[in-house]
């Protein structure tokens, strides 16, 4: 969906509001607490805010929560708050927000669908109130670095986790899985600055930074079924299909392939996935755009943008957001050091939990839909991403929608719904 100029304008002049109640919040010393999704986008936007406030000297401490409900506003609204700042969730809980935080100055920022709620002292601030699509064209960091611009136009840098986030929440929606509509403005500044290089190639974990046995395994989005998670595998597949893996004695990354060596493997890795019934638009997704960071160390995760999604993710998914918010805030040393091996679990265990739903038959067919009720046998964070990653494999095979529960240790059911990118085309609407 289209920004019209007028509604563009009003939506950028929209964070002059925000601004200006967090600025006079700095000018009195108030503790601004922040509460952020437990997401990788929301990591990356409560640390991106947490980190405008620390240069204008403002005390702030960062909640990641995985849900808005009555009992966590309660619990805010009974700490005295003089600013709350909910970042990449509260549009669809303004009403909560309203009854418990109405003496109390808030700032919401999100683009997930709103609630059309008024309150005097909230700021309420969602790219879908001026027609642009939140799901596709701004992340909840995008929207966090553009309230930090207008902070202090000093915070382009934090332009790079705006990038993480709409690639941790999968908006590279355009041709050869480019972002759109104001990411590309981030995406832009971010350029101009220095702090990103984009170019087209394959799309694996680890471009620069792994060996490529460890790269094959380590990517998830698209899942490589029989690869994915499974580095042994990917060490005898590179060897079967000929591709040197050591050279001079150092191990090779996807980006020192030569251009043959890379259409020989994607020919192959074609050939694999088809004989594993994957959908030829997932073969296609091998090939997209690559989102590279520069200042950032030479060999590390954190050098492409999609590594660095995915290590916020699994932080996240690992129930340990904290790490995700340190290494967004700078850390470089024992959190990142605790994040990748976090990240090795979390990879380990989908590729588990996947062979378990095969084995144990699981999936329930049914006329438009199917169904995989996983109870305690799959963590409740994480069901959603094997549910997405069923959906783009051949383990099912009709195209339908997958809606997929787990129960979470408080007791609760929850519930995952995926369709893929052109079911949505054609009008499914979960």
């Amino acid at each position: 969906m289209g920004l019209q100029v007028s509604g563009r304008e009003d939506f950028l002049r929209s964070f002059e509001g925000a601004a200006e109640v967090i600025r006079r919040h700095v000018e009195r010393g108030d503790i601004i607490h922040i509460v952020t999704h437990s997401d990788a986008d929301g990591i990356a936007a409560g640390s991106t805010v947490g980190r405008a406030l620390r240069r204008m000297g403002a005390p702030f401490k960062i909640s990641c929560e995985k849900r808005i409900d009555e009992g966590l506003v309660e619990s805010i609204a009974a700490e005295s708050p003089s600013l709350v700042v909910f970042t990449d969730m509260g549009s669809g809980y303004l009403d909560i927000i309203e009854k418990h935080l109405r003496d109390v100055d808030t700032v919401v920022l999100d683009h997930h669908l709103p609630l059309d709620v008024q309150s005097e002292r909230l700021v309420h601030i969602n790219p879908i109130t001026c027609g642009l699509d939140g799901s596709r064209e701004i992340s909840g960091a995008g929207l966090a670095y553009l309230l930090a611009r207008t902070l202090d136009g000093g915070n382009l840098d934090l332009s790079v986790l705006g990038i993480v986030g709409a690639l941790a929440d999968q908006q590279d929606k355009g041709e050869k899985r480019a972002l759109l509509g104001l990411n590309i403005e981030i995406e832009g500044a971010a350029k101009e600055a220095g702090l990103l290089e984009t170019r087209v190639d394959l799309i694996f974990y680890g471009y620069e930074t792994r060996p490529l046995a460890q790269a094959l395994a380590r990517t998830t989005t698209p899942f490589l079924p029989g690869l994915s998670g499974r580095e042994d595998r990917c060490v005898a597949f590179l060897q079967e299909i000929g591709i040197e893996l050591k050279r001079e004695g150092r191990w090779r990354a996807l980006k020192d392939l030569t251009e043959e060596e890379k259409r020989h493997l994607y020919s192959q890795l074609s050939k694999h996935l088809l004989s594993e019934g994957c959908k030829p638009e997932i073969i296609h997704g091998l090939v997209g755009t690559i989102y590279l960071f520069p200042r950032e160390e030479p060999r590390t995760p954190l050098r492409d943008g999609r590594e660095y999604a995915s290590l916020l993710n699994a932080c996240a998914r690992m129930d340990r957001p904290s790490l995700g918010v340190s290494i967004c805030l700078g850390d470089r040393g024992r959190c990142f050091e605790e994040a990748e091996r976090l990240f090795n679990e979390y990879r380990r265990r989908i590729a588990g939990y996947l062979e378990w739903v095969e084995e144990m038959k699981l999936i329930e067919e049914r006329r438009n839909i199917y169904v995989l009720r996983a109870g305690s046998g799959i963590d409740d964070r994480i069901i959603g991403v094997v549910a997405s990653i069923l959906l783009s494999t051949g383990l099912l095979e009709r195209e339908k929608p997958i809606v997929a529960t787990a129960k979470s240790d408080e007791g609760l059911i929850k519930v995952s719904a995926r369709a893929t990118e052109r079911m949505v085309r054609a009008g499914v609407d979960l």
